[in-house]
């Protein structure tokens, strides 16, 4: 196990797509932040939003990185190589996954470097306090960490860099957008009241009942799902709402367990010949 992350470390050391990433996560990082100074300078707003707007651009980087770096390992031949060289195949499996996200994490970490040496001279350092910001990064890694089971999911038990890239890139953007629209069903307001004018001007009306607004059986089963989803957690870390953040990591790795015991457990079935 030692060695085969020593590997997977060194190849990381000597990957030109993952120092790509790493640094187009530091690019994005100061770019976003660059942009909300001008957007300060208009009105003053707290370095938070650019500093923390990290964890769904993290999901994405990583569903980028993970197939094609570990999905060159089957066309290679290297985890056949692995196999015969005696390597236990649960082995071979943790160690591409801890690597991977060990990736991931030192994507978010670019990414906040980048925010933090452009914003805090320009802006100023956030302003939330620290418990809540502990919260943030803490729930943002473990959601990450859950993608990457997730892709380490696909890209262990799909012979096909191409086809697991593209199932990656497609899955991360259907939970994000699945997440977005659970998130807005479950904050829809129970009445309405009221309505805006053609010239942005709100006039107060009687309140009705709210036909997007979930009750009984419904937001239930739309609460569960949210919480399930680890796009849903990163939505919540970039959003910076941290009343869930107590117990929605307990979801991450419960689909990080689930999801490496499912992919361990296919992937000891694989044929590799």
């Amino acid at each position: 196990m030692t060695n085969l992350l020593s590997a997977n470390f060194l190849r990381l050391k000597r990957s030109g797509l993952f120092w790509g990433i790493l640094a187009s996560s530091f690019c994005l990082g100061a770019l976003i932040t660059f942009n909300y100074y001008e957007m300060s300078r208009q009105e003053p707003i707290p370095l938070d939003g650019a500093f923390f707007s990290y964890p769904i651009l993290a999901c994405i980087l990583t569903a980028v990185f993970i197939p094609l770096f570990f999905g060159r390992e089957y066309s290679d031949g290297a985890i056949r190589n692995k196999i015969t060289a005696g390597h236990l195949r649960p082995y071979v499996y943790a160690a591409n996954l801890l690597a991977g996200m060990a990736a991931s994490v030192l994507f978010c970490a670019a990414y906040m470097l980048a925010a933090a040496a452009v914003g805090t001279p320009l802006i100023g350092f956030i302003v939330m306090d620290a418990g809540s910001a502990v919260l943030i990064v803490l729930g943002s890694l473990a959601a990450v960490a859950a993608f990457c089971a997730l892709f380490t999911l696909l890209v262990m038990n799909c012979g096909q860099k191409s086809v697991s890239a593209a199932a990656c890139l497609l899955g991360v953007f259907l939970l994000l957008f699945a997440s977005i629209y659970l998130r807005s069903r479950l904050l829809a307001p129970e009445y309405l009241g009221g309505a805006w004018d053609a010239n942005g001007a709100y006039i107060p009306g009687p309140l009705t009942p709210n036909p997007q607004y979930l009750d009984g059986p419904w937001r239930a089963v739309f609460e569960a799902l949210y919480a399930l989803l680890p796009s849903s957690q990163a939505v919540e870390c970039t959003s910076q709402q941290t009343q869930n953040l107590r117990w929605m990591p307990l979801w991450s790795l419960a689909v990080i367990a689930l999801s490496t015991a499912s992919g361990i457990a296919l992937f000891h079935k694989k044929d590799l010949k």
